[in-house]
Order: C-alpha cells, then sequence, then structure tokens
C-alpha cells in the first residue's frame, strides 16, 4: 500500500486548494512546533480554515512538491517548498518544510509538519 500513498499525496500536492476527498473526516493537522502560531487543525472544516489562513496570508502563494519518501506502509514524507510574499509588506517568502502523513486506507488521517527532512526523519525513529 505504500507506493499507491506516495502517488495518492503526489496527487493531492497538484491541488491549489485542500482536496477534502482526500482527507479523513477526522483528519489532524499539526502546524510546525517551532513556529509561534503552532496549531492542531481537525477535521474538514479545520484543515480548509488553515488553508485559508495561508493563502489569504500571502500575495501569490505556491506549495510545490519536492520530493515523496515512502517512510513505511502508511507513512510518506513530503517535502514542499512554501512561497509567496506576506500581504501587505511584500517581504518574499521561501521555505523548505516537511509533511509527515499517516494514511488511512488511502486517506489522509494526519499531518505533521517539521522545518526540515532530518527532524521528519527523526521524529520517525523516535515514534517506532
Amino acid at each position: 500500500m505504500s507506493q499507491a500513498n506516495v502517488e495518492i499525496l503526489r496527487a493531492a500536492y497538484k491541488n491549489r486548494e485542500p482536496d477534502l476527498n482526500f482527507l479523513h473526516p477526522d483528519v489532524e493537522w499539526h502546524t510546525r512546533a517551532d513556529l509561534p502560531d503552532s496549531a492542531t487543525y481537525r477535521g474538514h472544516d479545520g484543515v480548509t480554515k488553515l488553508a485559508s489562513e495561508w493563502f489569504e496570508s500571502f500575495d501569490d502563494f505556491q506549495l510545490e512538491l519536492e520530493e515523496l519518501i515512502d517512510a513505511r506502509d502508511d507513512v510518506v514524507i513530503a517535502l514542499v517548498r512554501l512561497r509567496g510574499r506576506i500581504r501587505g509588506s511584500g517581504e518574499e517568502v521561501d521555505m523548505l518544510e516537511a509533511h509527515v502523513w499517516t494514511m488511512l486506507e488511502g486517506r489522509g488521517i494526519e499531518c505533521r509538519e517539521y522545518p526540515t527532512k532530518v527532524e521528519a526523519l527523526e521524529a520517525l525513529r523516535r515514534a517506532e
């Protein structure tokens, strides 16, 4: 199932808006713990709210998938690049982060954000 999960995520990241069909109804999205506005967003409404906050905060917001790592049967790491200009300031943002997805029956049930690939891999090792 792991390669199938990789392909499901590849397709999901092609969408500009969150793909609610891809997300399990009980999804939990944990934003990066190193950021001051770190939070957990639950369910389709929560993830939609998170995406709206990002799109409203930036001009020309782009999310580009750079790599997918098949970590284990139910876990896939997505390395994504976030780009845009902060609305109102014009300041450019270009950052890479890791999204660690836990999949359940072909749908994303949990996403945890990490600042780097190394930190994401370390978190997975600690969880085993």
